[in-house]
């Protein structure tokens, strides 16, 4: 009896052990005008665990189940999450219903976020995934074409040269770039990043979305959101991306054959070349330039365990140059982390690490092969680089020149989040940004030409270390009651730059190899050691501000923005340090009116404008100080000795004040049939007031001809209209998006010194002679020349016209805008 009864339980245990665990089975589909479809990785996740999975390609699932696991809960980006009691279920066929609150675009401002329809604002938003579909080196150079508004160019073809970027036109004579906001730590730059770590960038470009940053913002800004873990993944995500393209010169210069170039001598001296079809036919642009390859790999690993979230991403970038010997390496280490520490605090962490190594070459080998005579062979008959008259062999510039460039950039920021109260958040962030750089320069002992020789090899080395730091503490409130949803920040913040460089140079190197480019005390040269180290004078000092912004949206139709921002910066002495920089903005739903129903066509529809005022400061932090040096001797006394005497080398100026801005946006967006076709068009007015420029002063005052005060002492105006269409749609299970944007830019300086003179400083000069003029009543840098009218056919007309004493036949004529008689720099005019 007992037996049969132990062999009966035994037998049972297998089946009660089985009991305890299930699989479960199902599909998670959604509806999308009106067709029902699989949902390709939606969160299945036993409810109150961390235990789940995903759904795959098709929206199908399978999980293993605990006795305990009473429901499952369903989510995915955008829809409803949906939890569903299981009961003996083991076939679950579930749909997610669209989240359309959360389906609302969110665009990211200055310390915050807010809902696109409670925007009011001129901010453009581009996603991390189009930034990534043209291979660059900056992810700016892909934001190219993508905002209104927003020119991009390279500053110059070189490996790893930085992009150029103006919003809305120029409006400064000091540095017009706009900054950058790296996950809350403010940048001068993002070349460091990878386009793959980003998930997103917002240009805020009208005062109402910039004078959050006050002094900064002038020139607009340009918000970068990195990509963090995601939630409710039991698996990390793992993501690898590789591209690779080639760089070619797609038309080059157009210039003489060998010889077109020997039959235009022979006219102009007979007999300059005896054989005009055997001369050489060097084509300098081909023999510099080359197809160089440039290479982007990208893998990252994201993903959440318990309450952190965590990405990690790690980039490698390779350009080769168009022109031999010139090349760029970046490698690209992303640390992202968020931990929830409890319901109420959250901690996190935002590391960038990237190194780089850059080789260039001579920076005037492109002009010196425009210049190039074709009729020179590159090379001897015993393969040695040939003399090119006048300019200097391209070839030998290149193969001569060695120098190298690297840097270790670091760029983080540690936070710490404490919600209170309910409807308050309190932030304390810490950010930093760190930049070591160092290069060398070699030039060996080498003979092409007279004109082109290096008789003792010289080295040069330099050092730099910057760094800066900014500390913010921040409190946020948010309250919805009935129709009215209240947003509201205040802080205060405090930055600090500093920065150190090292140069030396040397010279009498015994070797040719890199493994000797090194500086002693025999080889160091004694001029190049009296003042070697120094500090990068835009690049020290420090700020301090108070910042405050307030949203209030009534029945999600009538919006108001008020903005207000104090800065303090060590640039200006102690009664100018301060400025207030205040901003409003109005916004209108139309779309939520009632009397909208009736135009179902149209799905969006606001009105938006703004006013404010934002400033600059950016100009060296000794501008306001004087220093004199002893350069200037005199004779004094009966017995006419030369006495050490003492000048101002660099006049100061203590009265220096902020340049601000004042700025007027108004803007319209519209949708169309749900939303697939959109528009958004705006007007812009930029007065930019007390323009902080460097002006001539005379000798007289003490300073030495040819010394310099900072002033302020221009205005400028920017003004024009923005543009920016779109169309999405689906067509056969394909989606693809068409988009359009143009912009017009008025530049105009109305206001130069005061007097509305121009001044020599405001020239830019080449060859000794200036090409650009910056004047009252023309753009900032205005082309500034010669008119022409022909071309002197023979000496008779050339006797019998105004021309300039080094003109001859062949050469341009000139007109004689002042009606003197000749051809002097009084003739220039604005072209």
């Amino acid at each position: 009896m007992h037996k049969y009864l132990l062999i009966s339980i035994l037998l049972a245990f297998p089946g009660l052990l089985l009991a305890q665990e299930r699989t479960v089975r199902g599909k998670v589909s959604s509806i999308e005008n009106g067709v029902v479809q699989g949902l390709p990785g939606a969160n299945v996740v036993i409810t109150g665990t961390e235990r789940g999975t995903t759904t795959d390609l098709d929206g199908n699932f399978q999980l293993k189940l605990e006795a305990t696991d009473r429901s499952l809960t369903f989510s995915y980006v955008g829809y409803l999450a949906q939890t569903i009691e299981l009961g003996n279920q083991t076939q679950l066929s579930v749909t997610l219903e669209m989240d359309v609150k959360a389906l609302e675009e969110v665009v990211v401002i200055g310390y915050g976020t807010v809902n696109k329809s409670d925007l009011t604002g001129s901010v453009s938003s581009v996603r991390g995934s189009d930034l990534t579909k043209i291979p660059s080196m900056s992810p700016i150079q892909a934001l190219q074409g993508k905002v209104p508004g927003v020119q991009i160019t390279t500053s110059s073809g070189a490996p790893g040269s930085s992009a150029v970027v103006r919003i809305r036109g120029v409006g400064t004579f000091n540095n017009a770039s706009p900054i950058y906001v790296v996950d809350g730590v403010i940048l001068e730059d993002i070349d460091f990043l990878n386009s793959g770590d980003i998930e997103s960038m917002e240009v805020l470009k009208d005062a109402s979305a910039t004078a959050m940053y006050g002094a900064r913002g002038a020139n607009g800004v340009i918000m970068v959101t990195t990509k963090q873990g995601t939630k409710g993944r039991e698996f990390p995500t793992i993501n690898y991306s590789s591209d690779f393209s080639m760089q070619i010169v797609p038309r080059k210069i157009g210039v003489l054959s060998g010889r077109d170039f020997a039959l235009v001598a022979n006219e102009i001296t007979p007999g300059s070349y005896n054989n005009v079809d055997a001369v050489p036919n060097t084509d300098w642009q081909g023999e510099i330039f080359k197809a160089s390859p440039m290479q982007n790999h990208q893998l990252s690993v994201s993903g959440a365990t318990g309450k952190n979230q965590y990405y990690v991403g790690v980039g490698y970038f390779r350009q080769e140059g168009i022109i031999r010997k010139s090349n760029f390496d970046r490698l690209t280490l992303k640390l992202n982390n968020t931990y929830q520490l409890s319901k109420s605090i959250r901690l996190g962490t935002n590391l960038t690490l990237a190194p780089t190594h850059q080789q260039n070459t001579n920076g005037n080998v492109v002009f010196t092969a425009y210049r190039a005579l074709p009729v020179i062979n590159p090379f001897t008959p015993s393969g040695g680089y040939s003399e090119v008259r006048g300019v200097g062999n391209p070839l030998a510039d290149i193969d001569y020149t060695n120098s190298f460039g690297e840097s270790f950039r670091t760029v983080g920021n540690v936070f710490a989040e404490v919600t209170f109260l309910k409807d308050f958040v309190a932030r304390s962030s810490f950010g930093l940004d760190m930049e070591n750089t160092k290069g060398r320069s070699y030039t060996p002992v080498f003979f092409v030409s007279p004109q082109q020789q290096n008789s003792i090899s010289t080295l040069n080395k330099g050092w730099g270390d910057r760094s800066t730091w900014l500390l913010e503490n921040t409190i946020t409130y948010s309250k919805e009651i009935n129709k009215h949803r209240f947003n509201a920040v205040g802080g205060y913040t405090m930055q600090q730059t500093s920065s150190e460089v090292l140069n030396l140079q040397g010279r009498n190197i015994i070797r040719d190899s890199p493994d000797f480019w090194y500086l002693t005390s025999t080889n160091l040269i004694p001029s190049a050691v009296q003042n070697p180290n120094g500090v990068v004078a835009d690049q020290n000092y420090a700020m301090t501000s108070w910042l405050f912004r307030g949203n209030y949206t009534f029945n999600d139709r009538f919006l108001v923005t008020a903005t207000f921002r104090r800065d303090g910066s060590s640039k200006f002495i102690k009664k100018n340090r301060f400025a207030n920089f205040p901003s409003v903005a109005l916004g209108w739903n139309v779309i939520n009116e009632n009397f909208m129903k009736r135009f179902d066509k149209i799905t969006n529809l606001k009105v938006r404008a703004s006013y404010g005022v934002i400033g600059n400061e950016k100009i060296a932090y000794d501008r306001q100080f004087s220093a004199v040096d002893n350069a200037v001797n005199a004779v004094f006394g009966k017995t006419e000795a030369i006495v050490p005497g003492l000048s101002y080398g660099v006049a100061g100026n203590p009265n220096l004040r902020w340049e601000s801005t004042y700025q007027t946006d108004i803007g319209i967006e519209v949708g169309f049939f749900n939303n697939r076709l959109t528009g958004e068009f705006d007007y812009y007015r930029k007065d930019t007031r007390d323009i902080l420029i460097s002006l001539n002063i005379p000798g007289y005052l003490g300073n030495g001809d040819g010394a310099q005060i900072t002033y302020n002492a221009a205005e400028v105006l920017n003004r024009g209209f923005e543009v920016n269409l779109g169309w999405r749609d689906e067509w056969k299970g394909i989606k693809y998006n068409l988009g359009a944007n143009a912009t017009t830019i008025h530049n105009e300086t109305l206001k130069v010194s005061g007097s509305g003179t121009s001044d020599d400083n405001l020239k830019s000069f080449l060859n000794g002679s200036a090409v650009t003029l910056t004047a009252p009543g023309l753009p900032i840098g205005s082309f500034y020349g010669y008119q022409t009218n022909g071309i002197f056919q023979n000496t008779a007309e050339l006797n019998s016209y105004p021309h300039r004493s080094d003109a001859g036949v062949g050469d341009l004529r000139f007109v004689d805008t002042d009606k003197d008689g000749k051809i002097t720099d009084g003739d220039r005019v604005n072209l």
